[in-house]
């Protein structure tokens, strides 16, 4: 098990800062190009120090500046007088100077404009899909903003491909240690532009637009105390197997963001609640349609349904801080796109199992003695029956006594067992909200497993008892299936397992025998659940990052 690495506060790292003035004859509004004044714009990366809409920041441990490259800005003028816009790309490196976290404007990044009243927007390291999405509304004003405060859907891999495409993945990568992240505007700003004013003068001050910007995702990044644990019966006396091999995926994230945050940070889906398990499955309008599940397959192998990360270890929890969880969520941590629903106290609240990002741990159990006798070998399947004890085979635990008074068993496949922990929750273990928002870093310290895990994911969308591969209406033909054309819904990596056992046949005794199915105690994991559960399965730690960075414990249960 690697060891979390030495961690220490970075600041903003730009490679290439500079702007380069973009081509404007396609642009049908000359009369800003012919302008006799200049206006420039100097960015800084924001805090995200202020959650406005939450009623507290949860799990808050501090902030980190980050380590981030930005590749290009994009810039619009927005003329308020005559209504149209006006577009300047930039490459970093030759326009803009770096300093400290704040990006300042060379000659070449002074805007040639009108005098008058002007409204400012921002891109940093803008994906096509973002600036297709804002050019096909063309030049006028209104058409403008509505592309920019429009919800950006980002399509992912949707299974296993190499590597997992997430839709996060779409807007934020890892390059060499650094990241590049795309970056909205907090707020757009509005000037008047003064008339006469020169390169030097706008460089000096004059003419000057301050923004800030702001990371459109955020990252979660998971570590353990210790690489293997022992669990304990309910009375805590008596050792009934030991956890290890413990890995992490992240899932149900939404595929989609608004390029411009909402105020009260309500992301495309916040209003999208399951009420029923079918709500939850459905192929055209369900969870599939609105959350992204292909973190699941991240280093999985389909033969042993088993993979993800390795969870590196942290071994002195209290000594972490802001600086070391931002520096190690680089190589450690994951993207995911914000995530919020309404917040309420109790079973009340937007959150329930189905629509809230989740950290998924995958691990193995070894069980301490089977009833049935024998020995366990690494990888083989074994089974827990309804009264708490284990088994090496079905019809052992199925019918223990051999007198026909038989029992719900479980099947764990391989040994694997399954644990969840929220991402950002409210209250520890009693949790009913759990936001995830853009430019904030969530580590999650695992310190103990309570329980034995579930043996299968409910909180996939598909019928556990008629899983199919649901045709994707959206299929394209005509073009090659992949990430962005999937043909079919993937199955769940993590299927209910199926368990049948070999009986006589009552109705003809002289007969051969009948293969009849195991009834499975129901899973204690309902996608349209609230939060919290009868049990804690797990011990989490999270933190959030400018990155705001969250950290919580957790000893995880069910």
């Amino acid at each position: 098990m690697k060891k979390l690495s030495k961690l220490f506060l970075m600041g903003l790292v730009t490679l290439g800062l500079g702007f380069t003035a973009c081509n404007n004859d396609d642009i049908d509004v000359p009369d800003q190009e012919k302008g006799n004044t200049h206006v420039s714009v100097a960015l800084k990366l924001g805090s995200g120090a202020t959650n406005r809409g939450l009623p507290n920041d949860y799990n808050k441990v501090g902030e980190w500046a980050g380590k981030d490259k930005i590749e290009d800005i994009t810039i619009y003028v927005s003329d308020m007088s005559s209504g149209s816009v006006v577009t300047h790309n930039f490459v970093v490196g030759e326009d803009y100077e770096v300093d400290g976290n704040q990006l300042k404007p060379l000659e070449s990044a002074a805007i040639k404009t009108t005098a008058g009243p002007k409204k400012v927007f921002v891109l940093v390291n803008a994906t096509e899909d973002a600036l297709d999405q804002i050019a096909a509304a063309g030049t006028g004003a209104n058409a403008f903003e509505a592309a920019y405060a429009a919800v950006l859907k980002l399509k992912n891999s949707g299974t296993k491909h190499d590597p997992v495409e997430t839709s996060a993945s779409k807007i934020a990568k890892v390059d060499a240690g650094d990241d590049v992240i795309m970056m909205t505007n907090v707020e757009p700003q509005e000037i008047n532009v003064e008339p006469n004013v020169d390169k030097d003068a706008t460089l000096a001050g004059a003419n000057r637009v301050n923004m800030e910007v702001e990371r459109a995702v955020a990252r979660v990044m998971v570590t353990t105390a210790a690489t293997s644990y022992n669990v304990f019966s309910a009375d805590g006396e008596t050792k009934i197997g030991e956890i290890s091999n413990i890995t992490w995926v992240l899932a149900q994230g939404e595929n989609s963001l608004f390029i411009q945050r909402k105020d009260d940070w309500a992301t495309p889906n916040y209003g999208w609640v399951p009420e029923t398990n079918a709500e939850y499955w459905d192929a055209t309008d369900g969870a599939y349609t609105k959350y992204d599940y292909s973190g699941l397959f991240e280093n999985y192998d389909t033969d042993t349904q088993f993979g993800g990360t390795e969870v590196p270890t942290l071994g002195d929890y209290a000594a972490a801080n802001a600086g070391s969880i931002g520096e190690s969520s680089v190589l450690d941590g994951k993207f995911v796109l914000p995530t919020t629903h309404e917040i309420e106290t109790g079973d009340a609240s937007g959150f329930k199992k189905g629509n809230t990002v989740y950290a998924m741990i995958r691990a193995k159990f070894t069980p301490g003695a089977f009833a049935d006798g024998g020995t366990y070998n690494e990888g083989d399947d074994f089974y827990l029956g309804a009264n708490g004890k284990f088994y090496k085979t079905a019809s052992a635990a199925y019918d223990p006594a051999g007198n026909g008074v038989t029992q719900k068993v479980t099947k764990y496949v391989g040994g694997k067992v399954i644990y969840y922990a929220w991402v950002n929750p409210d209250k520890i273990p009693e949790w009913y909200n759990s936001p995830v928002l853009r430019n904030n870093i969530y580590h999650i310290h695992i310190t103990g497993f309570k329980t034995i895990g579930t043996n299968w994911n409910p909180l996939f969308p598909e019928d556990p008892d008629n899983p199919t591969l649901i045709p994707n209406p959206k299929f394209d033909p005509e073009k090659p299936e992949g990430p962005d054309n999937p043909s079919k819904i993937p199955s769940n990596p993590d299927p209910k397992p199926e368990v049948k056992v070999t009986v006589p046949n009552p109705e003809d005794p002289e007969g051969p025998d009948i293969d009849v199915p195991v009834e499975e105690p129901e899973n204690p994991i309902d996608p349209t659940d609230p939060l919290t559960t009868p049990e804690t399965w797990m011990s989490v730690d999270v933190t959030v990052l400018p990155w705001l960075v969250h950290s919580y414990q957790v000893d995880l249960g069910i």
